[in-house]
């Protein structure tokens, strides 16, 4: 079932607003960490993390959509 504005709530919307940025944040730092170190495990193991932010980052940006609030989501 998709969510439409009706379906979600004020607090419910900025709730998964405020987790869109973290996520996004999130994976915009482990890319930076994941450029500077010199172990490749490591290097491989944060890259990892950071596709995992990106993909909930993602969601939360379609679910957010969804609702009605693609005003507030950048690209």
């Amino acid at each position: 079932m998709r969510a439409t504005m009706r379906q979600v709530g004020k607090a419910e919307f900025m709730a998964l607003f405020h987790h869109y940025q973290a996520e996004t944040l999130c994976a915009k730092k482990l890319q930076s960490y994941a450029s500077q170190v010199q172990d490749s495990r490591l290097k491989s193991l944060i890259s990892e993390m950071s596709n995992q932010c990106q993909e909930r980052s993602q969601w939360l940006s379609s679910t957010l959509s969804e609702a009605g609030g693609s005003q507030f989501i950048s690209s």
